[in-house]
């Protein structure tokens, strides 16, 4: 398992339900880890979708500041044709962006494909990219630090309860135990996609704000996986 920082002044995932004022949400989705990984490695965008799809990568994620969430006006500008080009200053637009501050997360990657892992080892050990990293938009640009290479282990059914350190899909979620204080939030996410941008599956997450872990209750649909990163035990879900 190879395990990495990202994190960005600002952020912009933009949620696909919100046109007029661009909303993000407060975590990247897969598809958006995808395009990560593809530029960290050099996968084209035509076909980095299926790439890292669930049958052929691993992909877990950590929360490791606070969610924070400020509000910009973006001069868009308006250039459908080459005669519109001539008159740039006429055709700003102001939209009020949501965006994310001071973001920071942590990715736990495993990839099928041993040609592909072992280059994304390198870059990340290298502090190299193939195409500039981004959180969400181009204009977040994003910066990362290679962790380490774990070996994991799964962690059987019979062991119900857990402190979980990365987003958990809330269908494998049987109780949350609130011994302590936690913020929770839940998002639906894009979670696959074709190469033709076809989104293939949504799926519901739950997160704690702050990134801290979660003590709950699992069950059977769960797929909870263990490693430990300088003495520390992190629990992790595929995304």
């Amino acid at each position: 398992m190879l395990v990495f920082d990202i994190w960005a002044d600002y952020g912009h995932f933009k949620k696909y339900f919100a046109n007029m004022s661009p909303l993000s949400f407060s975590i990247p989705p897969r598809t958006v880890i995808a395009g990560i990984l593809g530029a960290l490695i050099g996968i084209d965008k035509t076909v980095n979708p299926e790439t890292f799809n669930k049958n052929k990568a691993f992909i877990a994620l950590k929360i490791n500041n606070e969610i924070k969430k400020t509000k910009m006006a973006i001069n868009n500008i308006k250039a459908d044709s080459k005669k519109e080009l001539g008159g740039l200053f006429k055709l700003h637009k102001p939209t009020n962006y949501e965006f994310l501050k001071d973001c920071s997360y942590r990715l736990f990657v495993a990839l099928h494909d041993e040609d592909l892992y072992r280059k994304l080892k390198s870059n990340l050990e290298n502090h190299s990219t193939y195409y500039t990293l981004n959180m969400g938009i181009s204009a977040c640009i994003a910066n990362f630090k290679y962790v380490g290479e774990y070996p994991i282990r799964q962690i059987p059914h019979d062991n119900k309860r857990v402190e979980i350190d990365t987003i958990i899909p809330s269908e494998c979620v049987d109780q949350i135990d609130f011994d302590r204080p936690i913020e929770l939030q839940k998002a639906k996410l894009p979670n696959q996609m074709k190469n033709n941008r076809e989104v293939t599956e949504y799926r519901e997450f739950i997160y704690d704000v702050k990134g801290q872990s979660i003590p709950l209750t699992y069950n059977e649909n769960s797929e909870i996986y263990a490693l430990n990163i300088k003495s520390k035990d992190y629990f992790i879900h595929p995304m």
